[in-house]
C-alpha cells in the first residue's frame, strides 16, 4: 500500500488527467476497485451495503461502486449528504442499477439513516476527499 499526502493525490489525479485519463474515468476505475475489493472478500448476492455519498470525487467514487455492487446482486442503498444534480451521471447510473436513494436534506431527524446503518453489512465511506477543507 502507498500513502500519499493530499497536496500529492491532488498532483498525481492532476498529472493523469493531463495525460488524458479523465476524472470521470478515475472515477469509474476508483468505485469499481472498492467494489471488487468487497466481492473478493464476501459474496455480492443478498448482501446489505450502503454507500456514504459525499458531495465531490469521492462521493462519485461511491456511487460507482454502489451501481458496480447493485449489479453484482447486493442490495444498495446510498445516503447522500447532499443532493446530486440530475446531470451527474454516477448518480443517475447508480439510480438506473436500483440503487435505493435517499438524502440528508429530507432526513431530519436521520431516522433513515440510522435504520440503513443498523440493516447494513457493509458500509462504503465516500464522504470526504482530497477537496475536503474545515
Amino acid at each position: 500500500m502507498k500513502l500519499v499526502s493530499v497536496e500529492q493525490m491532488r498532483a498525481i489525479e492532476k498529472a493523469a488527467n493531463a495525460a488524458g485519463h479523465s476524472y470521470a474515468t478515475m472515477m469509474e476505475l476508483a468505485g469499481s476497485a472498492v467494489a471488487q475489493a468487497i466481492t473478493q472478500r464476501v459474496e455480492p448476492s443478498g448482501l446489505r451495503c450502503l454507500a456514504l455519498v459525499g458531495p465531490g470525487n469521492n462521493g462519485g467514487d461511491g456511487l460507482v461502486a454502489a451501481r458496480v455492487l447493485r449489479k453484482a446482486g447486493a442490495q444498495v442503498a446510498c445516503y447522500l449528504f447532499r443532493p446530486r444534480g440530475g446531470d451527474d451521471a454516477n448518480f443517475l447510473a447508480a439510480q438506473d442499477a436500483g440503487c435505493f436513494i435517499a438524502a440528508l436534506p429530507d432526513d431530519a431527524q436521520l431516522g433513515t439513516l440510522r435504520n440503513l446503518a443498523q440493516d447494513t453489512d457493509v458500509i462504503v465511506d465516500a464522504l470526504l476527499g482530497t477537496g475536503t477543507a474545515r
